[in-house]
């Protein structure tokens, strides 16, 4: 695994947790309250759903206190805040903390219990009444919050915070992407040309251009330099891979073809490990299937994925949906497939997805093999390696997105589930979906000027997709089945 996805998408996040009451109210209601949170703050860490080096400050009164917080948060780059009103706040703590120049981007939960009953119908913490005021002024300052309410020792307040945290984690990872892109997209092919500044501005992105060139230079060298160094790979290396790559499944392609696929493998790996990209999109045609190099990308991308070497191997250099694939395997905790609308969705209740090759080793369903890739999709010139299959069967969250004309980016996510039923039997990887509005989707897909490809996320990661989107400030549109 290279050494920034280690050390950056395994990472639970930091998050840093302030409590805020004034003098008045319930001091019974209160500590009630803080305390339910305290034992939930002790298990969510225990658990990993967020860091051991997250921050607890117990309550706090006014402004003053409130900026030494923010500092303290700010200096510790915490990835998001967590605001709990026990009762009704200090009306000046809340922009306090949410307009801290180091604090002005990072993700703010707002959070209060329902209004606690203790027996002697006063009135307990008007706690809640805080949050609204919060969103007052949080509307005013144009500074995005998430209202969370609940009982705290609650199972479903604990799940939607580890929802949400899981949410702030791969918006933090974002922030950190590398992506490296080894050639440009194929003529033609708009859509996967990034708007580097508007991605780099909403999600955090970087690109690096890597030409075919320089990778293949790779390919034959054996070595890389780049960002971080150098990286070396050897014949050995090679050899140990391709005895991997069969191991577990039926291999259709010969060992001379499944070589070549293993060589491009470490090619990649190395530029991969020399730059410290955390997610990659390859121009896998036409230069690649020309008769002097003869290697198709799908299997050397897919073993990328398997091996959690990368978040994201986007098809046909198309970067954006590379974004979208490394938002769906931080979601799902799963790797996040490139595919494309393969028919008309407004058709029928299944969504034909598919592509060339690319499968998740591991994760297909009804087995799987390595095989042969046909890129004129009529069986001539085949290409090998390649993962052909539908994937593992189950819920499934397609991810895709689009700019319109004055660049405001727009996100499009939907779910459906795949069955051996369902899946069409066509010769790509893919993940054929049942789903109940497909004339909604279909409509919105014409509508907005979503693009051919799309990611497609293990389990149903709706509601996180549309969180991470409101709290980046991308219009997201969702049609959950």
């Amino acid at each position: 695994m290279s050494y920034a996805l280690h050390c950056k998408a395994e990472t639970a996040p930091i998050i840093g947790i302030a409590i805020n009451a004034i003098g008045s109210f319930s001091t019974g209601g209160k500590e009630l309250t803080e305390n339910k949170f305290l034992k939930l703050f002790e298990d969510l860490k225990k658990e990993g759903a967020i860091s051991k080096d997250s921050i607890l400050k117990p309550r706090i009164f006014g402004p003053h206190e409130a900026l030494a917080v923010a500092d303290e948060f700010a200096a510790s780059c915490v990835d998001g805040i967590l605001l709990i009103n026990s009762a009704f706040p200090n009306g000046h703590v809340f922009p306090t903390i949410a307009m801290h120049p180091g604090l002005s981007r990072t993700p703010m939960i707002v959070s209060a219990e329902y209004e606690p009953d203790l027996g002697d119908n006063e009135w307990t913490t008007n706690a809640w009444c805080g949050v609204t005021m919060n969103n007052h002024v949080a509307k005013r300052l144009g500074r995005y919050i998430r209202p969370l309410a609940g009982m705290m020792d609650s199972a479903e307040y604990k799940d939607e915070l580890k929802m949400l945290a899981n949410c702030i984690h791969a918006i933090s990872f974002l922030r950190r992407d590398f992506l490296g892109r080894f050639g440009d997209a194929p003529g033609g092919f708009h859509s996967a040309t990034m708007d580097q500044m508007a991605f780099l501005r909403t999600f955090g992105t970087k690109v690096e251009m890597v030409d075919l060139i320089g990778l293949m230079t790779t390919y034959n060298t054996g070595r890389a330099s780049g960002y971080v160094g150098e990286s070396t790979f050897t014949d050995a290396d090679v050899e140990a891979t391709l005895q991997e790559m069969k191991s577990g499944r039926p291999c259709l392609v010969t060992d001379d073809e499944l070589r070549k696929g293993a060589k491009f493998y470490h090619a990649m790996k190395a530029q991969i490990e020399a730059n410290g990209f955390t997610s990659i999109a390859v121009k896998c045609w036409p230069e690649l299937c020309a008769p002097d190099i003869n290697i198709a990308a799908c299997f050397p991308m897919t073993w990328l994925l398997t091996k959690g070497i990368v978040t994201a191997a986007g098809c046909e250099s198309d970067c954006p949906i590379t974004v979208m694939q490394t938002l769906g395997t931080l979601l799902s905790g799963k790797p996040s497939s490139c595919l494309d609308f393969v028919n008309y969705p407004g058709r029928c209740g299944c969504m034909e997805l598919g592509h060339c090759g690319v499968g998740i080793a591991g994760q297909m369903g009804d087995g799987e093999a390595i095989a042969y890739k046909s890129p004129d999709r009529q069986g001539k010139e085949l290409r090998a390696p390649a993962l052909i299959g539908q994937f593992e069967y189950g819920r499934k969250t397609g991810i895709t997105v689009t700019q319109d004309n004055l660049g405001k980016i727009k996100v499009l996510c939907f779910t459906g589930e795949n069955t051996p039923q369902s899946a069409m039997g066509k010769l790509y990887s893919g993940s054929d979906l049942v789903m109940g509005k497909y004339a909604e989707l279909s409509d919105l897909i014409m509508e907005h000027g979503f693009p051919h490809h799309l990611a497609v996320a293990a389990n149903d990661i709706s509601r996180e997709v549309s969180d991470v989107c409101a709290f980046l400030g991308v219009e997201c549109h969702t049609i959950e089945s």
